[in-house]
């Protein structure tokens, strides 16, 4: 069984009209209420743990790349012990696969920040081994539309990596429920969600999909030369989520149309963007 996050508590990043951009927010140096934390830890630790288990254990792609540093696995197993109480031990296994996140470290080198060890069970189509050694430009240098990601590149890396903690969401809307779609393991594909909505009651191809945010904070460590880069994976049906608010819809049609086709195509969605277009326009006439 998937592990789907409830739908109430799902994040909902998506703006109208959709640009790819840096959308950060600063998180403060110390816990606070009713603000955003550096890590997200809930009833799911236990999914989320066995899933993780799951892909450090299976023989395909490999989620851990590069070689940690031991002071870095102590801030990090610090951070979030401080932060959920969770004592993890400080090792690479122990922190990928006790943490909801995943994680990224980046070192300060004379050339810029590289990522020099990743921790990524469950990447968004992406593949982890392709990132080792590279900075950030070169990381999002296949993105679509990246152009305001890469003019502000310089100014991102040093506010998050150097300066101070920040967070940002990235939406997807995905035809498979897996934590992990690793572009070489197998998982649900356009062409089986569009399969399954012909064969199901409703006939509706949004009935069978997906919404997928990745919660993305970072954790500077300047005395170490260092920062770390936490991706928290949720996923939801998408029709599950569109309810919460009846605005969604109108909403999530609203971006979904403003998307360039070079986003669209990126994301792989240029089969089913129209089809999807039109049922979100029919559940928003629903109300």
């Amino acid at each position: 069984m998937p592990t789907l996050t409830p739908a109430p508590q799902m994040p909902w990043p998506v703006t109208r009209p959709f640009r790819m951009h840096p959308g950060l927010k600063r998180l403060p140096a110390a816990p606070a209420v009713d603000v955003p934390p550096l890590f997200m830890r809930d009833a799911l630790a236990g999914a989320y743990a066995d899933e993780k288990a799951a892909v450090l254990q299976a023989p395909g792609p490999n989620a851990l790349h590069g070689e940690p540093d031991a002071e870095v696995l102590q801030a990090i197993a610090q951070a979030y012990a401080a932060q959920t109480g969770v004592h993890l031990h400080a090792t690479a296994d122990a922190l990928a696969g006790g943490m909801q996140e995943d994680f990224v470290v980046l070192h300060d080198e004379p050339a810029g920040m590289r990522a020099r060890f990743l921790a990524v069970c469950f990447p968004s189509n992406w593949n982890p081994a392709e990132k080792l050694g590279l900075d950030f430009a070169a990381i999002h240098a296949p993105v679509a539309d990246n152009a305001l990601l890469q003019a502000g590149a310089a100014g991102i890396v040093d506010m998050a990596f150097r300066k101070a903690s920040m967070l940002r969401h990235v939406w997807l809307i995905t035809p498979g429920a897996d934590l992990s779609q690793h572009p070489e393991s197998r998982r649900s594909r356009w062409e089986d969600a569009l399969l399954q909505a012909e064969i199901s009651l409703s006939g509706r191809l949004i009935d069978q999909v997906f919404f997928r945010v990745e919660r993305q904070t970072t954790l500077p460590l300047p005395a170490l030369q260092r920062g770390v880069f936490f991706i928290r994976v949720m996923v939801c049906g998408l029709v599950d989520v569109l309810s919460v608010e009846p605005s969604r819809a109108a909403e999530l049609r609203e971006a979904l149309h403003s998307m360039s086709d070079a986003v669209v195509h990126y994301r792989g969605m240029q089969g089913v963007r129209e089809r999807l277009l039109q049922e979100l326009q029919e559940l928003q006439a629903l109300g």
